[in-house]
C-alpha cells in the first residue's frame, strides 16, 4: 500500500516487537483513552509534542537530527528496556523515527546487525521504513559500540 507523504492513521497504532515488552506506535498510541485503556510503564516520545510521555527526545525525521539527540534517544530507550515494565517508543506515524530507534536498540542489546533488527521491527510493523539519514546515525551508533 502506498501512502501519501506525511500520512498518519487517525487511530492508535501499537505493535509489539516479538514477545518483548517493547512496542512501536504512532502519535495516538500514547493516549490511553484512545488506545482502549492500554497503559505503558514507559513512553518514549520522539516528536516535538510531549503528549502522554514519560521520556521525551524529539528527533527530526530526516536530515537535521544531531548526533547527541539521536544517541540520547537510543540510550534512553535501552535504559528503559532494561527496566521492569512495558516500553512504548512512538513518533508521529510509527514508521521512521520509532522504527529506527527500536531497531538500533535491538541490534545493540541483542548483538545483531541493524538490518536483522529492522527486519524484526518490520515483522511487527510492515510499514516501518527508516529515513536514510536516521539509518546512517544508527549505523554510527552501533559502530561506536555504544
Amino acid at each position: 500500500m502506498v501512502r501519501p507523504f506525511g500520512y498518519v492513521e487517525d487511530h492508535p497504532v501499537v505493535r509489539r516487537i516479538g514477545d518483548r515488552d517493547l512496542y512501536l506506535g504512532n502519535a495516538h498510541a500514547a493516549d490511553p483513552e484512545r488506545c482502549g485503556g492500554v497503559d505503558f510503564e514507559h513512553v518514549l516520545t520522539l516528536t516535538d509534542t510531549r503528549s502522554g510521555t514519560t521520556h521525551h527526545h524529539p528527533l527530526v525525521d530526516g536530515e537535521g537530527t544531531e548526533w547527541p539527540a539521536f544517541e540520547a534517544a537510543v540510550d534512553t530507550a535501552r535504559d528503559l528496556h532494561r527496566k521492569e515494565g512495558t516500553l512504548l517508543v512512538h513518533c508521529k506515524a510509527g514508521i521512521s523515527r520509532s522504527s529506527t530507534v527500536l531497531a538500533t536498540l535491538l541490534a545493540a542489546e541483542e548483538g545483531t546487525n541493524f538490518a536483522d533488527a529492522l527486519a524484526e521491527v518490520q515483522r511487527a510493523r510492515p510499514h516501518a521504513t527508516p529515513n536514510p539519514a536516521l539509518v546512517e546515525l544508527a549505523v554510527c551508533y552501533l559502530a561506536a559500540g555504544a
